[in-house]
């Protein structure tokens, strides 16, 4: 039996804790070595470590796009165009989740989420374009599309189609984090710090951070410098003498003026701080392991070269795709009246995705430039339309980023290593399925409501096991089995009742029917033990135990302060009864039911050609049963039922060919005894089956109860035949 207890350690990153502007972010002083990639501990959270991206790749666009784009759009004898680029950034989560694993480490995982990027794509020649930078809403997507001038846009056509030169991508990603701490203190003042710095490199110098650290440590604590205490002080004193520089690279600049000040630093304290990481890729290689065709990745659209007023504008949502419940996407676009066009121009256009490009025509005046506005509109499931922000337009390529969409976007992504073991399925607060994540489209990016309780993701096994939720709770959601609750290694204490002699006992990992049993013996000498196992499918999280060479338990889930009770239960009138350990007069048991609430609980309300059916229903014993329990046990024991979760009550009825529907369902009131009212019109095959049930005929109609007990799900079924006769049993 497992319970609660607060007497030994906790054995994954969950619980009531002290939550603090730290919490949760990855603590650089305490690297997690073991683990491939850049991996940390949490801060604050026991049993948690976090992952920084380590790979950039491209990845096919949605809806059967390709992973790099390059669009030129000619008017005459000028171009301008645009770069569509696939990325995804990923953390080797899968392989880390094996590590931990393999180390026994009590340890779930998560990927560290980005504030901020900058995205550059350089040639031989130089920067193709500016750098562009990169808020979370970009970050969450997998699609980055930046505008090219008229040079660089017909540079990178000719590099795409020849594959002459090298097109490479760079990824600054900036995360929250706590800085290392050492046992060191040091009182500055910013503005005689940035006038040594100034003096030793130049007004407004651009440095790499490496050798800010340096010159930063030799300032303030005197050469030569260390490197593990440069990059401690670094972390701290950066904002306060430089800005960051927008490249890809991690550059700052010194700042022109900071005022005097007396900033005391006490290197010991944990504080968070900005931290980079910079992701390479060649995007020409990455492309080509995709598709070796160079000719796809290069479109090219003809305006007229005379000034008719007839203008083309594209129109491309830079969406992370596809999204949960959107049934329709537009764009609209206004230009207002000018001198010399009086009227103002509007137009729609149906995106058939996120993703995908739709072009236009529309009247101008001769040789005029186009300077209006353009908004996406978006029908939702459930939901219906709504509006973005107006946005300024002033080009002919239009590309509406993810901040343009109505709500906040927050992205599903799989593993393949989660897509061979598992579908996610996305569901609003209101229960309504709105997306499904597999092999076949890994992302998904799920509309978010401010004011709503968040989606929640049910990943359901392929195989054995049962499904995992986890809630949408933040604006990147990444789902390997390594992330998901349930994976990893596990504690657990086992606890027997020394009066009852010695006891050996066994335990492996639910689902591994291959490994060894480890083994324990209890006596009075060691009435408990604790016990440990590793779970490599968050699905199949338990431990299995037996007592001596008796027959293997159901299988008990991991959670914290998890002891088992592995004495046997005693019997009363057929309801096994289990001690409490919280309190040593209590004893609990599974209720049993569904039953009906009282013997007249149901009713068939005859008219005519319908009937109507009501049922109240509940899962627990009736009161004068519970009370029998409580007498047959010792003066002053009580009786409780144990804990469930009642997720779907109904009635079913049976047709004449065997097919067995709902004529009513719900759920319970959610607290003992979880009652449950229920009324259906019943008409034909389901009024002749109600009544049959009611006349005393068994397999016409039955009150199913589905459930939840020590996170096992379960089913019954109550055929009404037998209920009407033992409502309560």
């Amino acid at each position: 039996m497992a319970r609660d207890l607060g007497d030994h350690p906790r054995t994954a990153a969950h619980g009531a804790r002290v939550m603090t502007a730290l919490t949760g972010l990855p603590d650089l002083g305490h690297p997690l070595a073991a683990l491939p990639g850049a991996a940390f501990r949490a801060r604050d959270l026991l049993g948690l470590g976090v992952l920084l991206p380590s790979d950039l790749t491209l990845e096919p666009l949605p809806e059967g796009g390709v992973a790099l784009l390059v669009t030129l759009l000619r008017e005459g004898l000028t171009a301008v165009g645009r770069i569509e680029a696939g990325f995804a950034v990923a953390a080797p989560l899968t392989a880390a989740g094996e590590a931990a694993a393999a180390s026994g480490t009590p340890l779930l995982l998560s990927a560290a989420e980005p504030l901020s990027g900058v995205l550059e794509v350089t040639t031989g020649l130089g920067k193709l374009f500016p750098p562009v930078l990169l808020g979370p809403d970009t970050l969450t997507t997998t699609r980055v599309v930046a505008e090219l001038p008229a040079e660089p846009a017909v540079l990178a056509a000719r590099l795409v189609r020849t594959g002459t030169m090298p097109l490479d991508a760079a990824l600054r990603l900036t995360f929250r984090a706590v800085a290392p701490t050492l046992p060191l203190r040091a009182t500055v003042d910013p503005q005689a710090l940035l006038a040594t710095l100034t003096h030793r490199f130049g007004p407004n110098a651009v440095l790499p951070f490496d050798t800010l650290a340096t010159a930063l440590d030799e300032a303030v604590f005197g050469a030569p410098s260390r490197p593990d205490r440069a990059t401690a002080l670094a972390l701290r004193l950066r904002p306060a003498v430089t800005r960051p520089e927008p490249a890809a690279g991690p550059l700052h600049r010194l700042l022109d003026q900071v005022p005097a000040a007396t900033l005391a630093l006490d290197l010991a304290d944990p504080t968070a701080v900005d931290v980079d990481r910079v992701l390479a890729l060649d995007l020409q290689a990455a492309a080509r392991a995709l598709a070796d065709d160079p000719q796809r990745y290069v479109r090219e659209v003809d305006a007229p070269e005379l000034p008719t007023g007839r203008t083309t504008v594209t129109f491309a949502a830079n969406l992370p795709a596809p999204v949960a419940g959107l049934a329709l996407l537009l764009a609209d676009l206004r230009v207002p009246p000018s001198a010399t066009r009086p009227q103002e121009v509007t137009t729609s256009v149906t995106l058939t995705a996120p993703g995908g490009v739709t072009s236009t025509q529309i009247t101008l005046a001769p040789g005029e430039r186009l300077q209006g506005e353009v908004r996406l509109r978006a029908v939702l499931d459930g939901v219906g339309e709504l509006e973005g922000p107006w946005r300024p337009a002033d080009t002919t390529l239009l590309t509406l980023p993810p901040d343009a969409f109505p709500l906040p976007l927050a992205v599903v992504r799989a593993t393949r290593a989660l897509t061979a073991l598992a579908v996610a399925e996305v569901r609003t607060a209101g229960g309504v399925t709105v997306g499904r994540v597999d092999a076949a489209g890994p992302v998904l990016a799920v509309p978010v409501t401010e004011t709503d309780p968040p989606a929640t993701i049910t990943v359901r096994p392929l195989g054995p096991g049962l499904p995992v939720e986890v809630p949408v709770d933040r604006r990147r959601v990444e789902l390997d089995p390594a992330t998901l609750p349930g994976f990893g290694t596990h504690l657990a204490r086992l606890r027997h009742a020394p009066a009852s002699g010695p006891l050996t006992v066994q335990w492996r990992p639910e689902g591994d029917e291959e490994a060894e049993p480890q083994t324990v013996r209890l006596d009075a000498d060691r009435p408990q033990a604790d016990i440990r196992w590793v779970a490599t499918s968050p699905f199949q999280p338990g431990v299995v135990w037996r007592a001596g060479s008796g027959n293997w338990s159901a299988p008990v889930p991991p959670r914290d302060f998890l002891t088992i009770d592995v004495d046997p239960p005693v019997l009363v009138d057929g309801v096994e009864l289990h001690p409490d350990p919280a309190h040593p007069d209590t004893w609990t048991y599974v209720p049993p039911g569904p039953f009906l609430d009282t013997p007249d609980a149901v009713r068939l309300i005859e008219a005519d050609a319908v009937s109507f059916l009501q049922v109240t229903s509940r899962i627990d014993l009736p009161d004068a049963r519970r009370d029998a329990l409580r007498g047959a046990l010792a003066p002053g024991a009580d009786v409780r039922p144990a804990p469930v979760r009642v997720t779907r009550v109904a009635v079913e009825t049976k047709s004449p060919d065997g097919v067995w529907t709902a004529v009513a369902e719900g759920t319970s009131s959610g607290i003992p005894p979880w009652t449950t009212a229920l009324s259906a019109s019943l008409d034909g095959d389901r009024q002749a089956a109600a009544r049959a049930a009611l006349g005393g005929t068994a397999g016409w109609m039955v009150l199913v109860a589905e459930l939840t007990v020590a996170g096992k799900p379960e089913r019954r079924t109550r055929d009404f035949a037998g209920l009407i006769t033992t409502p309560h049993h």
